[in-house]
């Protein structure tokens, strides 16, 4: 066992604000997309927006249970300031409830603009039902997970079993993030990309499994050490591990966004090598479908790719879409001149 003086606050104020920042930047990283695009804000902005305002407000708690000796032994820094973490930990569970269903649901609003196909969005609306509800859920009982309210940090009420409230919390968060960062995989596989494309915007979706990790390492830290006395210190990591979750996919969720500005960074050398390029028309034979997606935004569009507006019916959807199809040059010749039939 470790001194009573010991502190881990230098590297919980160093970790939570390297993640901080760097969700700040992804999400400037891809209003900085819009506009080099000229494209308007839409749902799924302003979702990943909401998400990090969700973010800033955990960093913000987090700065404030510092303060009162978070990362401290309980023994060293007295009671008073447990009874004021305790009560700051209410505040930081709420919001830390609302951010995860937020990134999915900007993540779905994102699958919505790109694709077109009516089975993949019933997919979509299913999936984003389930989320919501989870979410409206999830929220009502983490407000009233104690009664009266104040119990939460002074005791004496009746409160839920916090144990199962997060593992069923954290298991729903789980598989939803699964099931949401794999659901575009299939569809990049199935358009007219180059093969260099669909792999770097694959490992780009594949990269928010770091978020389910994340989430995975944050229930570990967060269940084992419930009910422990000394809260101020074992409580640490689990606060840690919520922010970083959150930070990871909030940034995760602005990448394929960000493509374009990657795109502008990198040379062309660069960018056709991670496929933020075409290089040119030139498109693999493939038996690919044409790639039937809406009309406003360019996520999985490549600055070089032969793209052409079609206003064509669709029995599928009445709506406009785009293809990213392969020139076809066809000469026509001279019929030769055939004897009269007698």
């Amino acid at each position: 066992m470790g001194s009573i003086n010991d502190d881990q606050r230098p590297m919980l104020w160093g970790v939570n604000s390297l993640f901080i920042a760097i969700a700040t930047l992804g999400v400037v990283g891809r209003v900085a997309a819009r506009l080099l695009k000229k494209l308007p804000f839409g749902l799924d902005d302003w979702a990943i927006c909401v998400a990090l305002a969700w973010d800033w407000a955990l960093y913000g708690i987090f700065t404030r249970c510092a303060k009162v000796g978070l990362g401290k032994h309980r023994d060293a820094v007295g009671e008073a300031n447990v009874a004021a973490f305790q009560k700051l930990l209410y505040f930081f569970q709420l919001f830390y409830i609302l951010g995860p269903p937020t990134i999915k649901l900007s993540l779905l609003f994102l699958y919505r603009r790109i694709f077109t196909s009516p089975k993949f969005l019933r997919i979509i609306y299913g999936l984003g039902a389930l989320i919501a509800v989870w979410l409206i859920v999830s929220v009502f009982l983490a407000i009233f997970d104690c009664v009266p309210i104040h119990s939460f940090w002074t005791g004496g009420g009746k409160c839920l079993d916090f144990k199962k409230f997060g593992i069923g919390y954290a298991i729903v968060n789980i598989v939803t993030d699964i099931a949401v960062w794999l659901l575009p995989i299939p569809m990049i596989w199935d358009v007219q990309l180059r093969v260099g494309q669909k792999i770097a915007l694959s490992l780009i979706f594949l990269l928010g499994l770091f978020d389910c990790a994340a989430a995975f390492t944050r229930l570990m830290t967060s269940m084992l050490v419930l009910g422990e006395y000394d809260v101020m210190w074992v409580y640490s990591r689990a606060i840690l591990w919520s922010i970083i979750e959150i930070s990871i996919g909030i940034l995760c969720t602005c990448l394929p966004t960000m493509r374009v500005v990657f795109a502008s960074l990198f040379s062309k050398k660069i960018a056709r090598a991670l496929g933020l390029s075409s290089g040119g028309t030139n498109l693999p034979k493939s038996h690919s479908r044409p790639w039937m997606r809406s009309t406003q935004y360019s996520e999985l569009e490549s600055s070089g790719a032969n793209v052409s507006r079609s206003a064509t019916h669709d029995p599928l959807s009445s709506s406009h879409h785009i293809q990213v199809r392969e020139d076809v040059k066809v000469e026509l010749q001279p019929i030769p001149p055939t004897g009269k039939p007698n």
